[in-house]
């Protein structure tokens, strides 16, 4: 059951961000990259919710190929270095303090960066907010305890990112 609706999860993301692309007349290879992200976005925020990780299995080969169809377009990457100083950031806090992000969290952040290009700064941010006051929220109404367990970052950093798309 619950690989069939991280498919409809993908399927749906996919959908979504293709439409958007078309709407925005994008390229090819944009049209291509923008609906893997989104593929891969929904799964992953379904299959974050449902287990509280990320599977390698699909963000590394979507990673991979949004890299490769960016390296198609010819992009430079000076226009990516906010986003990727951002990812980078990221590692740094997994590093020093795992519980904030875990290495998952660090390669979906990547993807993001990846997939959606130069607006990948306003995303990755976006989704940040969103959990942040999301667990604020929790803190609010729950207390300490319901605040501190783990909160998966795929759903907030896909809505950053069909955000995003969208506008």
């Amino acid at each position: 059951m619950k690989s069939k609706t991280a498919i409809g999860a993908a399927i749906g993301g996919a959908v979504l961000f293709a439409a958007a692309g078309i709407h925005l007349h994008a390229g090819y290879a944009t049209l291509a990259r923008i609906s893997l992200l989104g593929a891969a976005l929904g799964a992953l925020a379904c299959i974050d919710v449902a287990e509280h990780r990320i599977p390698n299995r699909i963000v590394i080969p979507a990673s991979a190929a949004c890299a490769v169809l960016l390296a198609v377009q010819q992009v430079s990457l000076h226009r990516f270095f906010p986003s990727l100083a951002l990812v980078a950031l990221m590692l740094v806090i997994s590093a020093a303090s795992p519980a904030s992000f875990g290495m998952g969290d660090v390669k979906l952040a990547l993807l993001v960066a990846v997939g959606l290009g130069d607006v990948a700064t306003r995303a990755l941010l976006l989704g940040l907010v969103l959990a942040g006051v999301f667990g604020l929220l929790l803190l609010l109404r729950f207390g300490r305890p319901e605040a501190a367990r783990s909160l998966p970052l795929a759903p907030f950093l896909a809505t950053g990112a069909a955000v995003v798309v969208l506008l």
